[in-house]
């Protein structure tokens, strides 16, 4: 497929794209998804028939151009045969997150108003009929498995496997009626919605259009990474929630355009092991993910064998050296060159297998800010580790182009988006990938977008004379010490998330003497790291209270203040007793944390570490 062609595709509406990409190569592989442990191929031809197939069954039952259509279910044929279908229609689809509290869910489904709810399961059905009362527009629920259904007696429940094969096939007037739908929609339309994460108060539903993800974010990733197009295959791995504005770009709409093949592995859960199984060229995660792998393997080392810690340790030292030259710029010895090829071909390079990664030539991370020591961990194992950057609100900014890329940085501005700073600092942005705003909030959207048609982001950050982005904060996140020092508290928190025995960590110093941060730990590091110390612990709170385990996690912070300036450097920390939960409203559904309702959960936490400025306080009283 030529550039022309895939910019002809990236400007029609998604139905329309589908149908043409289908024509173009209907034998090649589009999807393949893992059932009962055997991957089941889907060719072009075969998803389109299935998504005309559904679509017919969506206007069958009543569904017309401009609703809106739920989807909750984790990553499957069916979630992308779905959207696929609601958009051909002139419909609009919005993903729901599977760990959504049954709160969300209903500010989700009435404020999108919708009339069909398609899930996974009996678990998200419960979850619907739960807040039913509050969604009164859902006049159909579609279940892809309806085996724990048999107790129900509401007549809206449909098997979504009715809407392939109906009972009453679909006539030729009905594929002409889907036909004519397809042709009317227009890329200017809404396609769907993505509800932002929350943070500071409810969600917000995004409208985004056809062209905003096939332009702005499809279209954008081919002129970033051209191989993904070329012939060849090359596999992808659909494991985040597709209720994710980057992982539907990446997974539903870029393959329109490119040669990715997409992977889907029996459970979400069982990461590692779709990765071995398929070997992806390209892996996309957020930085949990692979602050979580990097994790994994290094207290898998910490366990192993006398020479194989020496081994690594060894190794780490020669390609610390080797990347510190190359993120420099400098010239790299022969002898050092030498010995990091050695490094790679018998430790890093097994590393990698044992993660399908040793073929990957692209790892993408993206979603929130990456810390840095991340980053450097996997680049020195070998495995291109780049930054991205995209909002939901405006496709893809930014990616780090070079190989092995200067970890901080998220990378030049994608072609075509025009970038600029405020007097303020914030960045705004303008261009295809910009949303059309907020479905009935006309005051906040007129909020988000100056007079001149520029969408305010609500990042701090600079842009280089090649057009470098670096992030400093989010706007409304700095903070401010007593002492009147401004700091970036993201930077101080990704910078503790460092550490392997890290999951999050939240800063606490807006008006405060210094920096103090709450911190969760991550589970599985830390009770394998007890567990060779044979440390007696019964469950995730009793470890948390284990002397040694508040040690460990002191001394973490000690060595990464040490990158710190002084005024940031954590003074004082304490270890959460529990692990977050969204379904329990700890974080937003993508883990993010909601400060201010954080802070009210550990206030008792909080209050400790900030007892010696009350007993000041209480003496000038």
């Amino acid at each position: 497929m030529d550039d022309a062609t895939r910019r002809h595709l990236a400007n029609l509406p998604i139905g329309q794209a589908l149908r043409e990409r289908a024509a173009l190569t209907p034998d090649a592989v589009f999807v393949r998804e893992q059932q009962f442990g055997i991957y089941a191929e889907h060719t072009w031809s075969e998803y389109l028939a299935d998504v005309e197939a559904f679509a017919c069954g969506l206007v069958r039952l009543g569904v017309r151009p401009g609703e809106t259509v739920a989807i909750m279910s984790d990553p499957s044929y069916l979630w992308m045969v779905a959207d696929s279908a609601v958009i051909s229609i002139g419909a609009i689809s919005f993903g729901i997150y599977t760990t959504c509290s049954t709160e969300e869910v209903a500010h989700q489904v009435s404020t999108a108003g919708a009339v069909a709810f398609v899930s996974e399961n009996q678990e998200y059905v419960d979850k619907l009929l739960t807040v039913d009362a509050q969604c009164p527009s859902v006049r159909h629920i579609l279940v892809d498995d309806t085996r724990a259904l048999f107790g129900y007696d509401d007549t809206r429940i449909v098997p979504a496997g009715q809407l392939f094969t109906p009972e009453r096939p679909y006539t030729l007037e009905e594929s002409d009626a889907l036909a004519d739908l397809v042709a009317a929609t227009r890329a200017d339309d809404v396609a769907l919605l993505v509800f932002t994460s929350g943070t500071t108060g409810q969600s917000k539903a995004a409208m985004i259009t056809h062209r905003n993800f096939m332009v702005g974010g499809a279209y954008q990733l081919c002129r970033v990474f051209p191989d993904m197009a070329d012939a060849q295959e090359r596999a992808v791995i659909c494991h985040l929630s597709l209720a994710h504005a980057f992982e539907r770009i990446v997974c539903l709409y870029s393959p329109i355009l490119t040669s990715m093949v997409v992977h889907i592995g029996e459970e979400v859960e069982q990461l590692t092991a779709t990765m071995l199984q398929t070997q992806p060229y390209y892996f996309h995660a957020v930085p949990r993910i692979w602050q979580k792998l990097a994790s994994q393997a290094i207290t898998s080392i910490d366990r192993s064998s006398p020479v194989k810690r020496l081994a690594y340790r060894q190794a780490m030292s020669v390609a610390r050296r080797y990347r510190a030259l190359h993120w420099e710029g400098s010239r790299v010895p022969w002898l050092l060159r030498a010995q990091y090829a050695v490094a790679r071909a018998l430790v890093f390079i097994p590393l990698l297998r044992k993660f399908g990664l040793s073929r990957t030539a692209y790892g993408l991370t993206a979603g929130t800010h990456t810390p840095e020591e991340v980053q450097r961990t996997w680049q020195c194992w070998g495995l291109n580790l780049i930054n991205g950057l995209g909002m939901t609100e405006v496709g893809f900014v930014a990616f780090q182009r070079q190989r092995c890329p200067r970890a901080g940085a998220v990378g030049q501005q994608v072609p075509d988006l025009q970038v600029r700073v405020a007097a303020d600092g914030e960045l705004e942005y303008r261009g295809a990938g910009v949303f059309r705003g907020y479905l009935n909030q006309p005051e906040r959207t007129q909020e988000t977008f100056t007079a001149d048609g520029w969408f305010c982001s609500g990042d701090v950050g600079t842009v280089g004379t090649d057009g470098e982005i670096v992030l400093r904060d989010r706007k409304k996140d700095i903070m401010i010490t007593a002492g009147g020092k401004n700091i970036t508290p993201s930077l101080i928190e990704n910078t503790i998330k460092g550490s392997p025995y890290v999951s999050e960590c939240v800063l606490f110093a807006d008006g405060h003497k210094y920096p103090t941060a709450l911190i969760e730990l991550d589970t599985d590091a830390v009770q394998e790291w007890a567990e060779n110390r044979n440390l007696a612990f019964t469950g995730f709170t009793s470890l948390t209270e284990l002397p040694e385990v508040k040690q460990l996690i002191g001394a973490e912070v000690d060595r990464l203040n040490q990158q710190l300036a002084r005024v940031e450097q954590v003074k004082k920390f304490r270890i959460l007793p529990k692990e977050l939960d969204p379904e329990e409203g700890d974080t937003t559904p993508t883990r993010k944390i909601r400060r201010a309702h954080f802070e009210r959960m550990f206030q008792h936490l909080v209050d400790e570490m900030y007892a010696d400025e009350r007993k000041e306080l209480q003496q000038l009283q």
